[in-house]
């Protein structure tokens, strides 16, 4: 089912990712995701010398994605 992993109660999404998990699920490499994060995009928490990823966090940045993107092309229209 979850293969060990922390979930969120009623979900089988891990409670926190890794810096490779979340990159592999928003689809960029670990050097992007840093950059993002870095520029105060997508929050992390840092767990000693540990960064993990809340799965709503990288969410909501998709979702903040697809509405700058509606907003420019309404924008433009």
């Amino acid at each position: 089912m979850n293969q060990g992993k922390t979930v969120v109660s009623g979900s089988d999404e891990p409670a926190l990712l890794t810096t490779q998990e979340a990159a592999k699920f928003l689809h960029v490499s670990e050097r992007t995701l840093w950059t993002i994060t870095e520029s105060g995009r997508i929050p992390r928490i840092k767990v000693r010398r540990c960064v993990r990823y809340k799965m709503d966090d990288l969410v909501r940045y998709i979702d903040g994605l697809r509405s700058d993107g509606m907003n420019k092309k309404k924008g433009a229209a």
